[in-house]
């Protein structure tokens, strides 16, 4: 398993409404290898500082597969990124 963290770059806000039809399709197909996903907000809620997916998948190629293949990563929504080895240790308030 694999974290993404996704840094948002500032003033995206046109590029990403024109690039999320395109993004919601993709994360479609994709479905099946996230644990879960969103994006990081700011304080007060309104401002996207970034995302976080948990990748069920088996190795880092994958995962940057994945993660570089989202059209938001391709059009340059994200001012950086890295990938992560992960281990669950808690879930649905247990420990797992």
């Amino acid at each position: 398993m694999y974290v993404a963290i996704l840094t948002s770059k500032p003033n995206t806000e046109v590029l990403r409404t024109e690039t999320k039809p395109r993004h919601d399709a993709y994360w479609e197909e994709h479905l099946g290898r996230i644990r879960f996903g969103g994006p990081i907000l700011s304080d007060d809620g309104k401002t996207r500082m970034g995302q976080i997916l948990l990748l069920d998948v088996a190795d880092r190629e994958t995962a940057e597969r994945i993660v570089t293949g989202d059209p938001f990563v391709e059009v340059g929504c994200f001012e950086k990124w890295s990938i992560h080895r992960y281990r669950l240790s808690v879930e649905a308030g247990r420990l797992t």
